[in-house]
């Protein structure tokens, strides 16, 4: 179904629903009126509907054990199959929508309405209006997200540590440059005058040749020691992890079971607090129905027995005798109300109990995510042990490696020594000397090459890092316009909801006229205390929706005053207007475009009809039940709701 979905009928079949044994009706776009006495079965349709299109299951008819509700739209055939078993009712078929929370709240409109009850029970209408939002799934992406942006920052906050560096690297190599510079200068002025020497020239060749791969085999053999120091001392820092690890594994207390039998209880009280939700709806249901026919003594369902002409009877209605519709057992109303009382009590204490369920389905959810955590911990662990015994048994070779061609060094490095202490006579001479600087020079030059190569190195690194800062840092502004998004989301529909229901309430007083009400509208008021069923997050504030009536006196002045203070009829017409706004805000008309209005007697039948003819704007299909003289006023269209299987078209 569709909000353009509007320009065929809707047909509505109901099978042992209620008080309905079978009913057939059809609906045309706009608006549809259900006329007849309490207890015709105009609810229980409604009911039935709602059920179809998503709702909360509607009350079986007696002692059946079966029903169907069947809705056909524009060739598309929806339906819901109900079970009575273990004294409940389940549902099996293709709804509407499996938006269960946007039928009960803001399409089904009758008597047990919440957003209606809130109003006249004074309830909580920040919960009414926002509980379709998921708070709790905003509120696990906020944390999610700040964590990112912790970690980021983190990443960040280090990598500028590493790029103020760059000034004294950027000196050094400088520096380097200059130094090898004048080194080749060096090297170059004192080959010029060795060529001057009056010596062997093979003789000299050898020496400078042995000195230089002496002094050769001495700088290899200082590297080959300086590869094996950092070999150690990295498989030492490994080793030091590996310990640190090692002890954090051990520390980790934590069990599968643990996280299995929460899983278990989580999947018990999810379907504990369904099976609640169902029964409170059947029970709340059952006793409304029940409360029509008590308080209406022309029931067709409650036939009164030779008791009812008596004296007794007249004096004390509540005394006489009655035929039940559902076992044909003659008992006294005033019995039938006593167990209504019991059915209330029952009601409140599943009501009770389903808020104890859901208080420990959130902290078992909580224990939940922290058991993942620590479990997820562990494995990192138990991943990065892995790899650090690898790496070790890396080091371990390339170490053993180094000492083998360490040792070939030094053998090579004992022959040389040898070589060149056999010409102690050429060492003594000035040209000896002068290789033997030459050779010293040309280590100096190598050690300088080899500095500047490692800076370049690092301050290429630094380019890196300096790219990858950058980077993050656009990350980070994404994150935190998310962020913003996110705290804000809550806020905008909360606003969107009191601007849409101010708005409404505005134009349905100057419609409906009420005496001495200026208006009717609500605050959002923050509290300090941060509370995820309500809607608060970190960053934010819980908040709350307070309703504000004011009054005028006759000579105009307005005062503020108290919801209970409000007739049945303004309280109702409030409820009604949380309820539209909570339609629009929601954009409850893509997905269901229709509404059903009922139990609008406290109402007048003028008033009724002006209210009829406002929500007829925003909702494409809108069903009303009405009794006779309230249908009177009204006008228009009406459909009947028989009990037997014969079809009922709009008259």
């Amino acid at each position: 179904m569709s909000q353009h979905d509007t320009d065929g009928r809707v047909s509505v079949y109901a099978e042992n629903i209620g008080g309905i044994s079978q009913c057939d009706v059809t609906f045309k776009p706009g608006v549809n009126v259900l006329r007849g006495r309490n207890a015709t079965g105009r609810t229980s349709l409604l009911n039935g509907l709602a059920g179809v299109l998503g709702g909360t299951a509607p009350v079986l008819k007696g002692d059946e054990q079966e029903a169907e509700v069947r809705l056909e739209f524009n060739g598309t055939t929806y339906d819901q199959q109900y079970t009575r078993k273990n004294g409940t009712v389940q549902a099996a078929g293709q709804p509407v929508t499996e938006r269960r929370d946007l039928v009960d709240l803001f399409v089904c409109l009758t008597a047990e309405n919440p957003a209606r009850r809130a109003i006249v029970q004074d309830g909580n209408l920040r919960d009414v209006i926002m509980r379709p939002v998921d708070t709790g799934s905003i509120q696990r992406r906020i944390e999610d997200l700040q964590s990112e942006r912790n970690r980021i920052g983190q990443r960040i906050r280090a990598i500028e540590d590493d790029l103020d560096q760059r000034t004294s690297l950027t000196s050094r190599k400088t520096t380097l440059v200059s130094d090898l510079d004048e080194c080749d200068q060096e090297i170059e002025e004192l080959r010029n005058q060795l060529e001057q020497f009056d010596a062997d020239p093979e003789e000299a060749e050898e020496i400078e040749q042995a000195l230089t791969s002496l002094e050769e085999r001495k700088q290899e053999l200082e590297s080959i020691t300086n590869r094996i120091r950092t070999q150690e001392d990295t498989r030492e820092a490994l080793r030091d992890e590996q310990s640190e690890l090692q002890t954090e594994r051990e520390a980790i207390e934590t069990s599968e079971e643990e996280l299995k039998r929460i899983e278990t209880r989580l999947s018990e009280l999810t379907s504990r607090e369904r099976s609640l939700a169902t029964t409170i709806n059947d029970l709340s249901a059952i006793v409304d129905f029940n409360e029509d026919l008590v308080s209406n003594a022309d029931s067709d369902l409650l036939r009164s027995g030779d008791a009812a002409e008596s004296p007794v009877s007249k004096l004390n209605p509540m005394s006489e005798t009655v035929e039940c519709w559902t076992c044909g057992t003659e008992v006294e109303r005033n019995r039938i109300a006593g167990r209504l009382d019991d059915l209330r009590d029952l009601v409140d204490e599943k009501r009770t109990e389903r808020s104890e369920v859901q208080t420990e389905i959130e902290e078992l959810r909580e224990s939940q995510q922290e058991l993942q955590e620590v479990i997820h911990r562990r494995d990192e662990i138990g991943q990065r042990l892995s790899e650090i015994s690898s790496e070790i048994a890396q080091r371990d070779q390339t170490l053993e490696s180094l000492s083998e061609e360490r040792e070939d060094v030094h053998q090579r490095l004992s022959e040389l020594e040898e070589f060149v202490s056999e010409r102690e006579a050429l060492q003594e001479s000035e040209l000896t000397e002068q290789y033997q600087q030459l050779s010293e020079l040309e280590y100096q030059r190598g050690q300088l090459e080899e500095e500047l190569s490692a800076v370049r190195e690092e301050l290429a690194e630094l380019d890196r890092l300096e790219n990858e800062r950058d980077q993050l840092q656009a990350q980070q502004d994404e994150i935190q316009a998310e962020l913003v998004s996110q705290r804000t989301q809550i806020r905008d529909l909360e606003e969107s909801a009191i601007t849409a229901f101010n708005d409404h309430m505005e134009e349905i007083l100057d419609v409906l006229r009420y005496k001495n009400i200026a208006r009717v509208w609500i605050e959002r008021k923050e509290g300090a205390e941060f509370n995820s069923s309500h809607g608060g997050y970190r960053g934010g504030s819980a908040t709350k929706f307070e309703l504000h009536v004011v009054r005028e006196t006759d000579e105009g002045r307005g005062y503020e005053d108290t919801v209970q203070s409000l007739s049945e009829s303004e309280r109702e017409v409030v409820g009604l207007v949380v309820a539209l706004a909570g339609y629009l805000v929601h954009d409850v008309y893509e997905v269901i475009p229709m509404m059903l209005l009922d139990s609008l007697e406290a109402i007048d039948a003028d008033r009724i009809a002006a209210l009829v003819d406002y929500f007829a704007d925003y909702a494409p299909y809108l069903i009303v039940a009405l009794l006779p003289e309230d249908a009177d006023a009204l006008g228009g269209d009406e459909t009947s709701v028989p009990h037997k299987a014969s079809p009922a078209n709009p008259t």
